[in-house]
């Protein structure tokens, strides 16, 4: 069986003889690599065990406790405990699970707005648009009575026409608002800021408010009911997004999503309960969260369950995975593709399975070495890029890793530099972009630098800057300041 963070797939032997695992359990491995093999001659046992021999050995990690018994791996498996987080040496024993699930149940929640039900914040970013004023864009009665009476008429309006209307009734629609065809926002109160895109035949209708930030870009065929959402700048969706279900009218049906957040095609949200998502979470293509589940009596004990959902900062739900009522998803945990969560999953976790229990650790930090070897292929790749997209590249004028633009696109240059100190940047027309570890010195005029390891941009640039930026999000680096969004470039 192998797994990874997208799937569990078995692999049949293709024949007899001794398997031989040429990966100790744990470590990361280049997509592709060995990591075992069937031996079906003495010749080739002979070989396999030589050459695991002379592998390099790997620091051991000192996560949490490495002796745990039968009997506590299976309670901590019904309780949703991940081991790793209690301090204990020596031996973990199912007392030790039972006594620290106690003491989790016993934990004081944190206070939040009456709008979320009481459920705890902690480790959870809420959008900046989630503040608004208790009467910030409120629409006036008769107004508000016309689009609940003839939507239709006037999603048939332009997007333009649109947004002036709902500016004069009492919305506050920021600058660059786009509407698309056919698209009807219907909800007492309507925040939109600069920027925000809401895509062809959307339908959102809200009991109390509906606001989102700067940016905010929802695809088209997107539909949204509940009492009140939030959806925090830089967010985006992708089509056909169906965020509302059974219960949409209930007084704690809430959504709420954190900035640069990303929800995937055809993803279904239940909402009778809050769901909180953090900032830059992901809830990726036909993923479920069901907030509650009505089926027969529980007078004859079947499931009866209501309970709000979170997603901490950074969460991630692989694809076709389900989220049940209740459950919280901890800060950068990844929930496996097709999955079903019917517990909590912990902060760092990952987790997978049918009902899904912690499988490992959802990141393994690189040493500096591997770091600076991950971003020069980030460069390599760049470049490789532009090249199969007839943009011609040459070496840099001074050296270095790193390419200059030589053609019509040019002139300007990417470096890669592990500090980024003054004296270091290389010079030119045009554009310089510089991508670090470290960024140890402000830019000088016409250069920006990409930090990385902190997600940061500082100085200016143009396309070059942007499409840059652009190829590190899709290798999950998003820089700070934002929101930002791509609007095309050379990648």
């Amino acid at each position: 069986m192998v797994e990874t963070s997208k799937a569990s797939v078995e692999i049949e032997a293709g024949g007899d003889g001794t398997l031989v695992q040429l990966v100790a359990a744990g470590l990361e491995v280049e997509l592709g690599s060995s990591i075992g093999l069937v031996a079906q001659s003495d010749g080739e046992l002979e070989a396999a065990l030589a050459r695991l021999a002379a592998a390099a050995p790997e620091p051991v990690r000192e996560d949490g406790p490495r002796n745990v018994t039968r009997k506590a791996a299976e309670r901590a498996a019904e309780l949703g405990v991940d081991v790793s987080l209690i301090d204990k040496a020596g031996f973990v024993t199912a007392e030790d699970v039972e006594a620290f699930a106690a003491a989790a149940a016993d934990a004081p929640a944190v206070e939040t707005d009456v709008v979320l039900a009481g459920l705890s914040t902690e480790n959870v970013t809420l959008p900046a648009i989630f503040s608004i004023g208790d009467d910030d864009g409120a629409l006036d009665g008769a107004f508000l009575d016309t689009l609940r009476a003839d939507p239709a008429a006037f999603g048939a309006l332009s997007s333009d026409e649109r947004c002036e209307a709902y500016r004069r009734h009492g919305a506050r629609i920021g600058d660059g608002v786009v509407l698309g065809e056919g698209t009807v926002i219907v909800a007492p109160r309507i925040v939109l800021e600069d920027g925000v895109t809401i895509g062809d035949r959307s339908t959102i209708r809200c009991e109390e408010v509906f606001a989102a930030g700067e940016l905010v870009l929802l695809g088209d065929s997107f539909r949204l009911a509940c009492r009140r959402a939030f959806v925090g700048a830089g967010t985006w969706t992708a089509e056909n997004v169906e965020i509302g279900g059974g219960g949409h009218r209930d007084p704690w049906a809430t959504f709420v999503i954190g900035e640069l957040g990303f929800i995937g095609g055809e993803v279904f949200v239940n909402v009778c309960r809050p769901v909180v998502i953090g900032a830059e979470a992901f809830v990726t293509m036909r993923s479920v969260l069901l907030t509650h589940n009505v089926g027969h009596s529980l007078l004859e004990g079947f499931e009866n369950r209501f309970a709000g959902i979170v997603l901490e900062d950074r969460a991630q739900i692989g694809v076709g995975a389900v989220v049940y009522a209740g459950c919280r998803i901890g800060r950068e945990a990844i929930v496996v593709s097709n999955s079903y969560v019917v517990n909590d999953v912990h902060e760092g976790t990952l987790a997978g399975g049918v009902p899904a229990r912690p499988i490992g650790h959802a990141s393994r930090p690189p040493a500096r070495p591997r770091q600076l070897e991950l971003a020069r292929r980030i460069v390599d790749e760049l470049e490789e890029l532009l090249r199969l997209r007839g943009i011609e590249t040459g070496p840099l004028a001074g050296g270095g890793r790193g390419f200059e633009l030589t053609g019509d696109e040019g002139p300007g240059r990417v470096a890669l530099l592990e500090q980024a100190r003054g004296e270091a940047f290389p010079s030119g027309e045009g554009e310089t972009v510089v991508l670090t570890l470290e960024a140890a010195a402000e830019p000088p005029a016409g250069s920006a630098v990409l930090d990385l390891l902190a997600r940061r941009v500082t100085g200016d640039g143009g396309v070059l800057l942007d499409s840059v930026r652009e190829f590190c999000r899709k290798r999950g680096i998003r820089f700070q300041p934002g929101p930002w969004r791509y609007r095309g470039g050379l990648v």
